[in-house]
């Protein structure tokens, strides 16, 4: 609470002495804080773990809506942590998709009897200020036990498929000291169906060590050594390695790899992780050769932004760690192939022996400045830091991350305090005022509520707005989703048709995108119009060969609001037609902005439109529609058999609302 407020909180600052103390409490809270790692938003790859559908939202018995993992091996348990799942549906990102409203967690035996209580959770829905953070209970004293069992008792309805109700964890943590306990456990669910995606939702998902949360770094000031990569490869089977020395003989039993940061945001989570690697393990070097006394050949998907533990299966002895990438990252066919890390780790149990070990490669390494001054080293493979902070085991990290939670529900409540004592005594000032001044307080009450009238006159026209876009472009598409899902149910085959579903699915989700950027303010964290233009083409444009191109001009020219609405349903609509009604097998897209007009043409090969046609009324009238509220000048270059090219000419008038970045 700021020192200049209104007179409702000067009056509680004279007359309230509790505000003081919670000021003292939140300050506490606000050193405390940047200290500490948060849970980010962004996609961090990896698996997306453990998913139950059910029927209803409440069982009619105990145990009916359970998950069930047994050890490797028991252990004594001091602490369990719960990864909420995500998901990307049509409303955009779930952060807790499946995550009970109300659940229990309990060890068990070998024989699945409960012998200790680990936590019971009861209203999670309304928590407002957990949104993905994990669930991190202490288990003291520690408990011997042989399994997990987490049970749902309260479920929510999936926002997606009304008929489901979600049961789903991205991974499970069960510690004893450092040691996860949990890792390739046994994973069995009671009753419901698995989800239709085994790529993404797995019993083995649960215990990989992987989660939606990015690496295990707490924030240590400033740190620029984000990671190492090599230089790039024509080909992924170009191998490229790297030597980590350890300065003498030591003794260690597993590795670990922290993938790379992507270097730019077009880049996948996981970005320079290879697909085949081998680990060698070489004691001592001379003429006759490396002394190798270890070798293992890995084969395995990208991660993300998990760390990889690599066991070594018993303890080696060996001065030099080598990995070698046999088959590198490699994503895009004109793009180069790499090997990239952001630390590599050498462990005696839970002990780093290879922190500050020099480290040669293939390639040789330099310094390579990235975004932002960043830097790729070789010092920054052994420094203990990933490309965002300090590197702590999951325990540590988890721990830290379950004290934010606690800090910011504090602070919350203790915010919403400070409003209620607030309101309290604007609700006393005003009754006093008004005993004194009664013409004065009816002017203030009016005031309030003309204000308030005439926005939630605004606000119901936007949405409006908003619910008339979202049945335009989404519930058709919706609708086609449903006919086909309920016609592939119906052949032996359905793989084509569930195709088209994933096409559709995927210009859905497209036009929600398109629909959200439109809705978010001005501001550098918003992509530009033109990078829009080329996502929302990438994804419509997917089943046909298609090419982009832009000026420099047109990169920087940004529309208004309203005029980049109509700008990408006129996009939408145009591709649209090229893809269901053309037969087009190629689109080129082409953007410029010159002599104070945004100019944006979309051509295909199809079979084009022939003059009969074209000058029907109802030909293209959506895409006229939109040239017109946008003032543009629309031409249509076509002919039977010819293809068609659309272009649509959007003057730049000062005062529109167009903004140029510089």
């Amino acid at each position: 609470m700021g020192a200049e407020g209104g007179w409702e909180e000067r009056l509680a600052r004279v007359f309230s002495s509790r505000i003081p103390a919670v000021e003292v409490e939140l300050a506490g809270i606000e050193k405390e804080l940047p200290g500490l790692p948060g849970v980010t938003v962004a996609d961090q790859g990896g698996t997306g773990g453990f998913a139950r559908f059910y029927t209803k939202g409440v069982p009619a018995r105990g145990g009916e809506f359970a998950v069930e993992l047994k050890f490797v091996e028991e252990g004594l348990v001091d602490g369990v942590a719960l990864v909420p799942a995500r998901r990307y549906g049509v409303g955009g990102l779930e952060a807790e998709f499946g995550v009970p409203d109300a659940f229990r967690v309990d060890l068990v035996d070998e024989e699945g009897k409960v012998v200790a209580l680990v936590a019971e959770e009861r209203g999670v829905w309304g928590d407002p200020v957990r949104a993905g953070h994990p669930f991190v209970f202490g288990v003291s004293p520690a408990v011997r036990a042989a399994g997990l069992r987490v049970t749902a008792l309260r479920l929510r309805r999936d926002a997606d498929l009304e008929e489901n109700f979600p049961h789903a964890w991205a991974e499970v943590f069960v510690f004893e000291g450092e040691r996860n306990l949990a890792a390739g456990g046994k994973v069995s669910a009671a009753g419901g169906v698995a989800p239709s995606a085994p790529w993404h939702w797995s019993g083995d998902y649960l215990v990989d060590g992987q989660t939606p949360l990015g690496l295990p770094e707490v924030p240590a000031g400033q740190h620029r050594n984000v990671g190492w990569m090599s230089e790039g490869r024509g080909k992924a089977t170009d191998a490229a390695w790297l030597e980590v020395d350890l300065g003498e003989v030591r003794e260690f039993d597993a590795v670990q790899l922290f993938p790379a940061k992507r270097p730019t945001a077009d880049l996948p989570s996981g970005f320079g992780f290879p697909r085949r690697f081998t680990i060698s393990v070489i004691e001592g070097k001379g003429e006759g050769g490396d002394v190798v006394t270890a070798e293992m050949m890995l084969e395995m998907g990208n991660p993300g932004h998990n760390p990889v533990r690599v066991e070594l299966g018993e303890v080696c002895r060996g001065r030099w760690v080598r990995i070698e990438g046999t088959e590198l990252w490699k994503a895009y066919k004109s793009y180069p192939a790499f090997l990239a890390f952001s630390e590599v780790e050498v462990l005696r149990g839970a002990e780093n022996v290879a922190r500050g070990a020099v480290v040669r490669s293939t390639d040789g390494i330099g310094n390579i400045i990235g975004y932002g001054m960043q830097y790729w080293n070789a010092a920054s493979l052994t420094d203990g830091f990933g490309p965002d902070g300090r590197l702590e085991s999951r325990r540590v990290w988890l721990e830290a991350l379950g004290r934010r939670l606690d800090l910011e529900q504090q602070r919350y409540a203790l915010r919403g305090e400070v409003r209620g004592i607030v309101e309290g005594w604007r609700r006393i000032g005003l009754g006093t005022f008004g005993v004194f001044v009664g013409a004065a307080t009816l002017l203030l009450i009016a005031l309030p509520i003309r204000y308030r009238l005439r926005e939630r006159r605004e606000l119901s026209r936007v949405r409006e707005r908003i619910a008339g876009d979202l049945h335009d472009e989404v519930g058709s598409n919706l609708g086609s989703i449903q006919m086909l899902a309920d016609l592939a149910e119906g052949h032996a085959d359905p793989t084509k048709e569930l195709k088209r579903i994933q096409r559709i699915a995927a210009e859905t989700v497209s036009a929600v995108r398109d629909i959200v950027w439109l809705l978010r303010p001005q501001g550098d964290h918003r992509i530009g119009t033109v990078e829009h233009l080329r996502e929302t083409g990438s994804i419509m444009l997917d089943p046909v060969a298609w090419d982009f191109s832009a000026n420099e001009a047109a990169w920087q020219c940004e529309l208004s609001d309203e005029a980049n609405r109509h700008l990408f349903l006129f996009f939408r609509e145009s591709i649209h037609n090229a893809l269901r009604h053309s037969g087009a097998r190629r689109v080129e897209i082409r953007v410029e902005e010159a002599d104070g007009r945004f100019r944006l043409e979309v051509a295909d090969d199809g079979c084009g439109i022939s003059p009969e046609k074209l000058g029907r009324p109802s030909t293209l009238r959506a895409l006229r529609q939109r040239a017109e509220a946008l003032g543009a000048e629309f031409e249509v270059v076509t002919g039977a058999g010819e293809g068609t090219r659309l272009v649509l000419a959007v003057p730049l008038v000062a005062g529109k609302g167009m903004v140029r970045r510089g």
